[in-house]
C-alpha cells in the first residue's frame, strides 16, 4: 500500500485513492449532509470521509461542553490528525462546514427557529450518529438524548424539502436479549413515546426510585444504552413508513483499519480501554470466556458501510418513486384491475457485523499480542503485565483482591508517603465498575444475521468496493493484529492541533507507548483522550520494566 508519512514519520496517513468517480461518490458529491455526533469516533471519520469525497456542505449540530464554546469544540475537532489529508489536499475545507449550536437533550434538539428553517431549505441528507453511549446514563437523561432527540430530530426531518436520505447509526446490540439478531424491527421494550412522556414528567424523587432500581425496571436489557437504542429503533421504524431512512448497527468499533490513519482511535471505551488497562499492568484478571468471538470491526468499515448503505437506500427508493409515477401514468390509460403495483421498499437494517465471514476469538487476540510482545513490550507499566481469564466469578473475586486490591492499596500507601495524590484504589473502582458493565457483552454469544450487508457490498461497483471497503471478509487480522499496530506503537503523540508535542506531550507520548499493548486496538490517540487515563502519576510512580505472558486461570 502507498503511504505519505506525517510529522517526522510519527504518523502513517494512507494515502488517497486517485479515483475520482464512482457511482456512491456521485451520490454524495454537490449535497448538503446534517451530521450529528460530528465530534465523536464515527462521526469525525464520517464528516473526514465526506469533505474527501466532495459533499457541498456539511451541517455539524454541536454543543458546548465542559466549559468550551461550539467553536471552540469544532476547532479541536478539525485539527485532529484524522484531517491532515484534508488540510494538505483541500486547505480550504473548512469553508464547507457550517455549525449549528443543538443539544440532543433539549426539547427540539435545541435548535434556534432561524437554524432548523436553514436546514428544512437546505438539507438533503441527515447522518444521525450522535447518542449518549455511557452503559450507566440515567434512565432520564439517555431518553432525552437517545430516544426524544432522536424524534425531535425526524419531526424536522419531516419538513426538510428535498429529503433524499436520513441513517440512523444505532447498534448490534439494540435487541442483546435475542440470541439471533436479524436484519429486522424488533417490539420495543415498552412504548416509546410513554417512555418520553413519563421523564417528561419525572420529579426528583421518582427518578431516584427510578435509578436505583434501574436493572429491574429495564431488565432484561442490561444498561441504559442498549435499552434506548432499542426505544429509539422503534422510533425510527415509525418514520420510515413515510422517509427514506434506513438503519446501520456497528458490532464493537475498534480502531481504523486503514484510513484515514492506519490504527487510528480516538477513545478509551470498551475494548480500548480494556487492551490499555492490560498494556499499562492496571487490568490483571477479567471475568471472560476467551474461547468466545469478540465481534469486532474497524471504524472505518463502518463508515464505508454507512456510506453505502445510504446510496442503496436513495437507489431503491428511487426505482420505486419512478415506477409508481410509471404506473400511474398507465392506469390514467388503462383500465385492468389485473395490473401490479411496484411494492414500496422498507426501512432496511444493516448488521454491520463480523458475524461468521472473518470471526476472531479473545483468546486469538491475545495469542497475536504474545507474538508481537516478544517484539515490541510496553515500556512502562504498572505493575509486570500479565493477562489473566475466568468465567468463574468467585475465582475473579479472589484474583481481583490479589491482582488489583492488594496492589492498589500498597502503591497509594507509597504515593501517600511520597506527599503524592493517592489514586490507584479510586483507579481500580472505576476498573471494576467498567467490568461489570462489559461482562454481559464478553460472555454472551449471539449469531448476527447479515443477508442485507452482504448484498449490499456485492452490489458495489469494482471501484466503489476500493472506495468504500465495507466487506469485513477481507479483513486481514494478522496484519492489522501483528504489522499495522506495532509499527504505530512507536508513533510520538500529537497535539490535537497536529503540531508535534513537546513538554507535557512529551510525557504524553511516553504515555502512548505504554498505552499500546501488542496486537491491541488502541494506537493513535489525541492527547487529550490519554491524559484523560491520568497515567502520568501511575507512570511516574512505576520505573518497572514490563514484560508479557498471558495465562488462562481454569
Amino acid at each position: 500500500m502507498s503511504t505519505d508519512v506525517a510529522l517526522n514519520n510519527d504518523l502513517t496517513l494512507t494515502e488517497e485513492k486517485k479515483i475520482t468517480s464512482t457511482p456512491v461518490m456521485e451520490f454524495y458529491r454537490g449535497k448538503n449532509v446534517l451530521v450529528t455526533g460530528g465530534t465523536g469516533f464515527i462521526g469525525r471519520l464520517l464528516i473526514e470521509k465526506l469533505l474527501r469525497i466532495d459533499v457541498r456542505q456539511i451541517i455539524l449540530l454541536s454543543r458546548p461542553k465542559k466549559g468550551k464554546t461550539v467553536e471552540q469544540r469544532c476547532d479541536e475537532l478539525f485539527g485532529s490528525v484524522v484531517f491532515m489529508n484534508l488540510k494538505k489536499n483541500y486547505p480550504t475545507f473548512m469553508d464547507r462546514v457550517k455549525i449549528l449550536d443543538a443539544d440532543l437533550q433539549h426539547p427540539g434538539v435545541g435548535l434556534a427557529e432561524e437554524s432548523i428553517d436553514y436546514i428544512v431549505k437546505n438539507t438533503q441528507i441527515v447522518f444521525h450518529a450522535a447518542s449518549d453511549v455511557r452503559f450507566d446514563q440515567a434512565l432520564k437523561k439517555a431518553i432525552e438524548v437517545n430516544v426524544r432527540g432522536t424524534r425531535d430530530l425526524l419531526r424536522i426531518c419531516e419538513k426538510i424539502i428535498n429529503l433524499e436520505l436520513f441513517i440512523y447509526i444505532s447498534t448490534a446490540y439494540s435487541n442483546c436479549p435475542e440470541e439471533t439478531i436479524k436484519e429486522e424491527f424488533y417490539p420495543p421494550p415498552s412504548d416509546p413515546e410513554k417512555m418520553i412522556q413519563l421523564v417528561e414528567a419525572m420529579d426528583d424523587h421518582f427518578e431516584d426510585h427510578i435509578n436505583k432500581t434501574i436493572n429491574e425496571f429495564i431488565h432484561p436489557w442490561p444498561n441504559t444504552y442498549v435499552y434506548t437504542k432499542a426505544l429509539t429503533e422503534d422510533i425510527v421504524r415509525q418514520f420510515g413508513e413515510l422517509l427514506p431512512i434506513a438503519v446501520v448497527r456497528p458490532s464493537i468499533i475498534i480502531a481504523t483499519n486503514e484510513e484515514p490513519i492506519e490504527g487510528w482511535t480516538d477513545n478509551i471505551y470498551g475494548l480500548n480501554g480494556v487492551i490499555a488497562g492490560i498494556a499499562l499492568g492496571i487490568i490483571r484478571v477479567m471475568l471472560v470466556n476467551d474461547d468466545n468471538d469478540a465481534d469486532i470491526i474497524p471504524a472505518d468499515i463502518v463508515v464505508n458501510g454507512v456510506l453505502a448503505a445510504g446510496w442503496q437506500t436513495y437507489i431503491e427508493r428511487f426505482i420505486y418513486h419512478h415506477f409508481r409515477k410509471h404506473d400511474r401514468a398507465v392506469e390514467a390509460k388503462n383500465t385492468s384491475t389485473d395490473m401490479k403495483a411496484v411494492v414500496r421498499p422498507k426501512t432496511k437494517i444493516y448488521n454491520c457485523v463480523t458475524g461468521n465471514d472473518n470471526p476472531i476469538t479473545y483468546q486469538k487476540i491475545y495469542d497475536y499480542s504474545i507474538q508481537v510482545g516478544e517484539h515490541c513490550p510496553p515500556k512502562r507499566s504498572l505493575w509486570v503485565v500479565c493477562h489473566n481469564t475466568t468465567t468463574n466469578k468467585y475465582v475473579y473475586e479472589y484474583y481481583k483482591f490479589l491482582y488489583h486490591i492488594v496492589p492498589a492499596f500498597l502503591i497509594d500507601t507509597y504515593l501517600r508517603a511520597i506527599r503524592r495524590t493517592p489514586r490507584i484504589m479510586d483507579l481500580y473502582r472505576k476498573v471494576h465498575k467498567f467490568a461489570t458493565v462489559i461482562s454481559y457483552f464478553a460472555n454472551g454469544r449471539w449469531h448476527f444475521e447479515k443477508e442485507n450487508m452482504q448484498a449490499l457490498v456485492k452490489k458495489l461497483s469494482p471501484d466503489d468496493q476500493a472506495m468504500f471497503p465495507c466487506d469485513i471478509a477481507k479483513i486481514n487480522w494478522p496484519r492489522l493484529l501483528l504489522d499495522v499496530h506495532p509499527r504505530i506503537a512507536a508513533a510520538h503523540c500529537q497535539r490535537t492541533d497536529g503540531q508535534p508535542g513537546g513538554g507535557q506531550e512529551a510525557d504524553t507520548a511516553d504515555a502512548i507507548r505504554a498505552l499500546v499493548h501488542p496486537g491491541g486496538v488502541l494506537l493513535v490517540l489525541d492527547s487529550a483522550a490519554v491524559l484523560h487515563l491520568q497515567v502520568d502519576t501511575v507512570l511516574r510512580a512505576s520505573s518497572q520494566s514490563s514484560t508479557s505472558s498471558t495465562q488462562s486461570i481454569k
